[in-house]
């Protein structure tokens, strides 16, 4: 959403802001970039917000992801994801993008489930146990049609809307006062092993939690942990975004920003990475990849507002700047685990969305690997 604005750049690149200290033991492996003609049944590749593991790879090095499409007023098709095989292989670092088949996300409903007016597909998750997909919509507040978390089979059932916690709700279309801010809603989500949990975060803060804490304390969003089958909320706890530019300068129109989560992971211990990304015209694109241990952090679930709140937040640790370790200044949107190098390192497998604009973006697929986790949670900060 943040870099939607490309256009106003007048065909330019884009500008990069990387630290080229911040690496952090990431590794550029390899990256394709999808034409819009490569999409299949002539709707074209094009908007992939996230990307998400459907299976294992097989002894061949082939694997299943899926990428949902943000296609908010469904100009090229149905609410769809397009599924894409991967063949990696994994001593050479590289990997080509083979199959490709639309999977769409509510072209049936089950009784009693209603199909949102206006779906804006930013977040995807698979249930590997039944292969259920569960997966975001940003909605369009200014046409009256809310965020929500769905979940709907392959084959394009929509079997079920969560339920929203109050806080999330907008309390009236456009700017609201409170709840979800357009274009701000769930772009993370993550689902545990056991497919009992779902784990999601708003882009940016509530309208009623303000847009920053104490000075050098980054905006707040909650991060929400909901019992998958009873859609009960057990815990709520807040993530602070980093500012943008940092440090902050005085000559930006609009004041100082701040970046948006994007995209995150579960990992078995309880925490979590999460991908922030920034862009301003005058200040230029960042992303970069964190760690984040919630165990200290208070529990929000309660709180109606966090505007003026100064409890602990969730600890996060800065892995690496993606740019400084060699992806290119895009819009980068979504993640998810590739296969394990030999030496025993994760990767990750990361989109970008082209927002349907290709003469100023692209639809790049992009392998990284990670440092080891003992390295990241030996990195970890004091709270």
């Amino acid at each position: 959403m943040l870099i939607a604005l490309l256009p106003g750049l007048g065909g330019c690149a884009i500008p990069a802001v990387a630290d080229p200290r911040a690496v952090g033991g990431l590794q550029f492996l390899d990256d394709r970039v999808l034409r819009a003609d490569d999409g299949p049944l002539r709707i074209p590749a094009g908007g992939l917000s996230e990307v998400a593991a459907v299976d294992a790879m097989s002894p061949e090095g082939r694997e299943r992801f899926v990428f949902i499409v943000d296609d908010r007023k469904e100009k090229y098709g149905p609410a769809r994801a397009l599924e894409a095989e991967l063949i990696f292989d994994l001593a050479r670092h590289r990997f080509s993008v083979g199959d490709r088949r639309w999977r769409f996300l509510a072209t049936a409903t089950a009784p009693d489930v209603a199909r949102p007016a206006i779906i804006d597909g930013e977040a995807l998750r698979v249930d590997r146990r039944s292969g259920l997909f569960i997966w975001a919509s940003e909605g369009d507040t200014w046409r009256k049609s809310m965020p929500g978390i769905f979940e709907s089979t392959p084959d394009g059932v929509l079997r079920r809307a969560f339920p929203l916690p109050a806080v999330f709700v907008p309390d009236r279309p456009g700017a609201p006062g409170a709840g979800v801010r357009p274009n701000r809603g769930f772009e993370a989500l993550d689902v545990d092993v056991d497919g009992r949990r779902i784990i999601f975060m708003n882009e940016d803060s509530l309208a009623q939690d303000g847009a920053a804490g104490a000075p050098g304390e980054g905006p707040p969003v909650r991060v929400t942990v909901m019992n998958r089958e009873t859609g009960d909320v057990l815990g709520q706890h807040v993530y602070r975004l980093d500012f943008f530019p940092d440090p902050p300068r005085d000559d930006l129109r609009g004041g100082t920003g701040a970046t948006g989560a994007v995209s995150m992971l579960w990992l078995e211990d309880g925490s979590y990475l999460v991908l922030e990304r920034a862009f301003r015209r005058d200040a230029g694109v960042r992303i970069r990849l964190y760690h984040v241990d919630p165990a200290e952090a208070d529990d929000v679930r309660d709180l109606w507002s966090l505007a003026g709140w100064h409890g602990r937040a969730a600890r996060k640790t800065l892995l690496g700047d993606l740019l400084a370790a060699g992806l290119r200044a895009d819009n980068w949107e979504g993640m998810a685990f590739g296969p394990d190098l030999p030496d025993g390192r994760k990767t990750l497998v990361l989109v970008t969305d082209d927002n349907f604009n290709q003469l100023f973006q692209s639809t790049i697929i992009a392998w990284i690997a990670l440092p080891s986790f003992d390295e990241i949670r030996a990195r970890r900060p004091a709270q």
